[in-house]
């Protein structure tokens, strides 16, 4: 971005040029067993490629505040955690869980089918746990958390799992 600013009467007023470059959000790689993402991070798209599990704490929740993560690499062993910095920060939204091997297909919610579905949060829940096949840590996954409130974290996404629908919030 360029832009010019001068000061007139404590008036601040933007001269041409003001020109916009390509604006892009960060994206980094976790590879590492645990991550604490800081408030400076926000907006970032943190990618979880450790096949062997990634947990990470949210800073405290301050309105505002947002991150995207993605299942880079489909998880083996241990868990793809992402907890609130506190359990007095706690989550609410909804997380479409899907079956992986319904990847390329069309699913319709009305059919008896046990391995697609819904994972809604507690009202006192404040960590996404994806510590089994089931649970959804299969690659291609992906989880938004944005601070509403200095107590409220929304949580939307989507996750792709093998079998039958498990909570994955507590």
């Amino acid at each position: 971005m360029s832009l010019t600013t001068t000061r007139q009467e404590g008036i601040e007023v933007y001269e041409s040029p003001l020109t916009f470059t390509t604006l892009k959000r960060a994206v980094t790689s976790l590879t590492t067993a645990t991550k604490t993402v800081t408030a400076a991070e926000s907006g970032t798209i943190f990618t979880l490629n450790r096949a062997a599990g990634v947990v990470v704490t949210l800073p405290a929740a301050a309105a505002g505040l947002y991150y995207d993560f993605h299942i880079g690499t489909t998880g083996t062993s241990n868990s793809y955690t992402i907890s609130a910095a506190s359990d007095a920060d706690v989550m609410q939204g909804v997380i479409l869980h899907m079956d992986k091997d319904d990847v390329g297909t069309a699913v319709a919610l009305n059919e008896n089918v046990d391995t697609n579905g819904f994972n809604v949060p507690a009202a006192d829940d404040h960590q996404l746990v994806l510590n089994a096949d089931a649970d959804g840590r299969f690659l291609g996954g992906y989880v938004s958390c944005v601070a509403i409130t200095d107590a409220l974290w929304m949580v939307t996404g989507h996750l792709f799992g093998d079998g039958t629908v498990t909570h994955n919030f507590t």
